[in-house]
């Protein structure tokens, strides 16, 4: 596939919410030549009569597989910034400004090694490109998602990504949930953050895979650590630190 960075507008179709605080915005690309690999990011840009000090734009990866030619998904938390007042407050059909694509933490499907992919929280949205673009290609990728979230309230894709690990033999999913207690729903999934211990249960052999990590910094440098202490070679991590929402 060929990518190529640009400026485009593409309207604003509807947003989805998926968690307590999390949604996915979604724009139409269908009369759009745009190609982008799974993993990768746009800038995209809103005009805000008086912006925070971040701005009026702000990267949002593509949580949408490129093989989704109708539209370009964005999913984020919703957090208390003049950018994402006015992300919330699109119209359908208003058009909004993109750059990109942008990005090297990307799924290369030449490269066959088996993968293990590490999130917190919202650093799921690349993971969810990759994931749905390797299972629609079928693509004989092998795939483990451990993914961390605070409480069962905060899962996001989860349903989607479980039915995927259904039907792919290629693909395992382990989502694990640090305050799982004083819920009313039941949780009958791993409990705590991702750890030596809970990557070594579900990973036959740790020295086969690539790793990938995404999140917020601390939780990638806890990750990076990890990894490393299980003796995983530099070549071997690729790490995407999200930076702020």
């Amino acid at each position: 596939m060929t990518v190529q960075q640009k400026e485009f507008y593409v309207p604003f179709v509807k947003k989805e919410q998926l968690a307590k605080d999390t949604y996915s915005f979604y724009f139409d690309r269908a009369k759009l030549d745009f190609n982008f690999l799974p993993g990768q990011y746009v800038r995209m840009a809103i005009p805000i009569k008086n912006p925070d000090n971040r701005g009026n734009s702000r990267p949002f990866t593509i949580s949408s597989s490129p093989l989704e030619k109708n539209h370009i998904m964005i999913t984020t938390k919703i957090i208390q910034s003049s950018f994402k007042k006015k992300l919330t407050e699109l119209a359908p059909g208003e058009k909004v400004k993109f750059f990109g694509p942008l990005g090297g933490f990307v799924l290369k499907e030449e490269e066959k090694d088996e993968r293990v992919f590490l999130a917190g929280g919202i650093g799921i949205t690349p993971f969810h490109s990759m994931i749905t673009y390797v299972h629609k290609k079928d693509l004989s990728i092998s795939i483990t998602l451990f993914v961390s979230f605070s409480t069962v309230e905060d899962l996001i894709f989860y349903e989607e990504l479980s039915d995927i690990a259904k039907k792919n033999p290629y693909i395992k999913l382990v989502y694990t949930v640090s305050h799982p207690e004083g819920l009313n729903v039941q949780w009958s999934g791993e409990t705590g953050r991702i750890s030596e211990t809970l990557i070594k249960k579900y990973t036959e052999d740790i020295n086969k895979p690539l790793y990938y990590i995404v999140g917020p910094p601390a939780m990638v440098s806890t990750m990076e650590e990890i990894v490393r202490k299980m003796g995983i070679s530099n070549k071997k991590i690729f790490i995407e630190s999200f930076t702020g929402y």
